[in-house]
């Protein structure tokens, strides 16, 4: 959320649309990565639930695009909507009624029409007093790393074409980077747009609410240090100085506070001051990496890639316990990497990178040091192998000790006890997800050894730990996806896997 008295000028004209039944019903609020439209979105939803106006948020993240699907999003649009305006509920419950399987369908745009857009046009002669405000944070992180090759982000960029078609008093807020098939859209529909500037066009509220947030900052750092620093540390003239040379982006000053809260704060401060790039992400992410991890090892580099792989592409977030384990780390190891990146993730319970930009950053050759690089299809061989051996070692017979096959999973007392205790998460989530992995892995007679081993050994277990999780529906569409990778590995390699 923005901190109080910052975004003012921006803020008043999103509110300034949303009450403007003239306007057009979409705001796309762009920006380069890293200068604050998620805050700016957070900022707007507590105003929405002040006014009773807010019909419901998503912030789409990218780590979690698994399940962060448009099928998912509009339902929780639709459940929101119906939950706040008996109107647009009774229009739902009607629909619901006439085909019970909209709920489930993989259709998109018939799910949308159906719960959203028929109901709201339907209504729309009764939401006079305080229509809903939909908002929608992050769309160019909807479909994952695949971008705008993810065919969730088509299918959902057409049905904001179909929401632009609503009238005008049913409002849609979205925020994105300026990404072109996304550019493209907004192209065709009629719409508002603000930009939050950068570099030299950068707005002169947006270097005052940076140097507000620095002042902050450097307030709540210097608090801990009550007998070496004054309270007003690092003083005017230098705060003025990391303004500037945050050109209008707020995850620079941000990673540059984190860093200085980090260590000595003098000491990191004028380190930043000397390597840290005027507003330039990757010069600052490379500064940050290469000051905690000097000359690393061979061993470092490569825990370095497992961990930042897998928070990168695991299909759901996993524990810090749970990652050390399907991973095969030592705690010592995950700790000390953790402890490196602290200006930029979060290393609490689960770990989870803070800004988007960090991720694309490691993931582009051109510009993240080799050593610290993160190759998406290395890094999935890892994760499909990491998977495979946790099985190998993780499944048997009759995991959960049942005292008899003769009894339905749901008429077994305390199962879902015995499933959490026998069934941990590495092992859980390496039998629901080892197939997605493999699905981007290349192929390499590691992979192809394990494989053989999982048919031959622990198929049958695997298809009870399935049935055991409630999870047993899936495993046709894993079994299809090892064909067609075997399939398509035989083609590559000419046959060496038959």
């Amino acid at each position: 959320e923005c901190m109080e008295g910052t975004r003012q000028n921006i803020l008043a004209q999103i509110l300034r649309w949303m009450d403007d039944v003239n306007a057009p019903n979409i705001f796309w609020l762009k920006g380069y990565p890293g200068v604050g439209k998620s805050a700016i979105a957070t900022s707007f939803v507590e105003r929405l639930r002040s006014l009773g106006r807010l019909g419901s948020s998503f912030f789409f993240q990218r780590e979690k695009a698994n399940s962060m699907t448009p099928n998912a999003l509009w339902r929780v649009v639709a459940y929101d909507l119906a939950r706040q305006y008996p109107a647009i509920k009774e229009k739902i419950l009607v629909a619901l009624k006439n085909d019970e399987t909209i709920m489930t369908t993989p259709n998109v745009d018939t799910l949308f029409r159906q719960l959203v857009y028929d109901p709201l046009v339907a209504s729309k002669g009764t939401l006079i007093e305080s229509p809903p405000v939909v908002i929608m944070d992050a769309l160019d992180e909807c479909g994952g790393l695949d971008g705008q090759r993810s065919e969730h982000r088509r299918s959902f960029l057409r049905t904001l074409k179909d929401w632009s078609r609503l009238p005008h008093k049913f409002k849609l807020f979205v925020t994105s980077r300026d990404e072109s098939d996304i550019g493209r859209l907004f192209s065709t529909i009629s719409h508002h747009v603000v930009e939050v500037l950068t570099g030299e066009s950068v707005e002169a509220q947006s270097s005052g609410d940076i140097e507000k947030f620095l002042r902050f900052r450097f307030q709540e750092i210097s608090a801990a240090y009550p007998k070496s620093l004054r309270p007003d540390w690092p003083g005017s003239p230098m705060i003025q100085k990391l303004t500037e040379k945050s050109q209008g982006l707020f995850i620079w000053v941000k990673v540059i506070t984190n860093f200085a809260g980090s260590g000595d704060p003098e000491e990191q401060l004028s380190r930043i001051l000397c390597g840290g790039g005027a507003g330039d992400m990757s010069t600052l992410y490379s500064f940050i990496l290469n000051s905690f991890f000097p000359n690393p090892s061979s061993a470092l580099i490569a825990s370095f890639r497992l961990i930042l792989g897998a928070v990168i592409l695991a299909k759901i977030p996993l524990s810090v316990p749970s990652l050390i384990n399907l991973l095969s780390l030592k705690p010592t190891t995950m700790e000390h990497i953790c402890n490196g990146l602290h200006a930029v993730m979060d290393s609490q319970d689960t770990l989870r990178i803070q800004h988007q930009s960090f991720v694309d950053f490691l993931i582009d050759p051109s510009k993240c040091p080799s050593a610290f690089l993160i190759d998406p299809k290395r890094e999935n061989q890892s994760l499909t192998t990491a998977c495979l051996r946790t099985m190998e070692d993780g499944l048997q017979f009759n995991i959960c000790d049942l005292e008899t096959s003769y009894l339905r999973n749901s008429d077994v007392p305390n199962l879902a006890a015995r499933v959490k205790e026998r069934i941990p998460p590495e092992l859980a989530y390496s039998c629901f997800f080892w197939a997605s992995h493999l699905k981007d892995t290349p192929f390499g007679s590691e992979e192809v050894r394990y494989l053989e081993d999982f048919m031959n050994k622990q198929f049958l277990y695997w298809l009870e730990a399935l049935s055991l999780t409630k999870r047993v529906n899936t495993a046709s569409i894993m079994l299809w996806t090892l064909i067609d990778w075997l399939q398509v590995s035989v083609n590559d390699e000419s046959g060496v896997c038959n």
